[in-house]
């Protein structure tokens, strides 16, 4: 069976932040990211993107680093400044670093990006690099949420300062065999001197569920101890429908742990 996980975010990172205020609100999620650090704490964004989440958190104090592979939007986080923020350009999976964290974070399905084989190491990973008491937080879409919003084609227009118009072709195909979703986009650029330019964007999903992901952070010492329906910390739907937010505490890491008897 052919493997078509992977991802391609390589276009401008000030498109992207033009589009990402279409879909999220980043007043809500920093209040909600805030609630979980101390003051002056770090924090770690696993899929930081052009970095607005840590940003924000930065103007309130707090220190961090952002991970995300594409170059592009890790060079726009970078230019965009913010006191105490560093970016490396590398996979969420495979980031391993000395330095313990308050709060590590995975928003706007980063987690689906992942191959489905990984998510157990990734996971382990993030415990350790978690301080005792820190916290996890997880969003995801799952079942219900992919099912829902399946539409075969779509168009939709973003529209930025200066009459930046961003128009985005997308087509969604199913893998069921791999309960991979995989969407493939376009982006035609109007940029504010009136040139036109074209991005061609893909990125495969994974099909997640709640279930699944509640033991695969227990397996990984992670104890759950929040779920929400989004970051204004509404209850998860009944139905199931939308992404899901966890947010799960950490013990005593097990290096800590040997340490501790040694």
């Amino acid at each position: 069976m052919t493997d078509l996980t992977g991802t391609s975010f390589e276009f401008p990172g000030e498109y992207y932040e033009i589009m990402r205020k279409d879909f999220r609100s980043v007043d809500a999620e920093t209040e909600f990211l805030s609630s979980l650090l101390p003051d002056g704490g770090t924090a770690l964004d696993l899929g930081c993107g052009t970095g607005t989440n840590l940003r924000a958190l930065a103007a309130r104090g707090y220190r961090g680093t952002g991970v995300d592979q594409s170059a592009a939007f890790v060079d726009y986080a970078r230019a965009a400044g913010g006191a105490g923020l560093t970016y490396v350009h590398g996979r969420a999976e495979t980031y391993r670093t000395d330095e313990r964290y308050d709060l590590v974070y995975s928003l706007f399905m980063t987690l689906n990006y992942l191959p489905r084989a990984e998510l157990g190491a990734t996971l382990r990973g993030i415990r350790e690099l978690l301080r005792p008491g820190g916290h996890v937080v997880l969003e995801f879409g799952h079942l219900l949420n992919f099912v829902d919003t399946f539409q075969p084609h779509t168009v939709a227009h973003h529209r930025g300062p200066d009459g930046v118009l961003i128009t985005r072709l997308a087509r969604q195909a199913v893998n069921a065999h791999a309960a991979n979703w995989r969407n493939e986009e376009t982006l035609l650029v109007r940029a504010a001197d009136g040139t036109v330019s074209m991005y061609d964007n893909f990125f495969d999903q994974a099909v997640l569920t709640g279930p699944e992901m509640r033991d695969l952070l227990a397996a990984a010492g992670l104890t759950v101890t929040a779920e929400y329906g989004g970051f204004r910390k509404e209850p998860a739907p009944f139905h199931g429908r939308g992404p899901l937010v966890i947010v799960a505490t950490a013990g005593a890491s097990t290096a800590q742990q040997e340490e501790n008897h040694a």
